[in-house]
């Protein structure tokens, strides 16, 4: 690779870096150019994508965009990196499922908002429900208290309509 290729591609590096999107690197030993494919599509279906890396033009890039960080054990050995859309934890379970699915794949960490994650971390993150039933989740406590409020004031009305309908009765009795 001539030097200007090799420029271009830190260039291209780096700007995923400075992106701020959410990384999940990964090995790929020994995975198949199909698989490769499968993956790529899977991926482009949840707005995210597969980068293969040279190491030592990724550690490179990774310098001038997060020299705090010390990324020279993630990239050790073949790495990928999938950039994250929107939403990690799409991503992250679809890394899962591709865990799964093929022997040889393995998550080494990521970078989360600027921020080193273990293998660990991405397994969690993929164990989190999605965005819309978190949501829903959410606003089913939100609307609890107000439900019960609105079940306890809607029985006072009618608390008051039997007391004063017996007191109605009563009267009528004595008379």
């Amino acid at each position: 690779m001539i030097k200007e290729e090799k420029k271009e591609k830190v260039e291209d590096i780096k700007s995923v870096f400075e992106s701020g999107s959410p990384i999940i690197f990964a090995d790929h030993t020994g995975l198949k150019a199909e698989n490769m494919f499968k993956i790529r599509n899977k991926l482009a279906d949840a707005d995210a994508y597969i980068k293969i890396v040279k190491n030592t033009l990724a550690l490179l890039a990774a310098g001038q965009v997060h020299a705090d960080m010390d990324l020279s054990q993630i990239f050790t050995g073949p790495t990928s990196m999938i950039v994250s859309g929107e939403n990690i934890v799409i991503s992250a379970k679809l890394v899962k499922e591709f865990v799964k699915e093929f022997d040889t794949f393995k998550v080494k960490g990521g970078i989360i908002e600027n921020k080193i994650v273990g293998s660990e971390a991405i397994e969690r993150l993929s164990s989190l429900p999605s965005r819309e039933v978190l949501i829903a989740q959410l606003l089913g406590v939100m609307m609890n208290p107000a439900a019960r409020l609105v079940t306890a004031l809607s029985g006072v009305p009618g608390n008051l309509v039997a007391v004063l309908d017996a007191i109605r009765q009563q009267k009528e009795q004595a008379a």
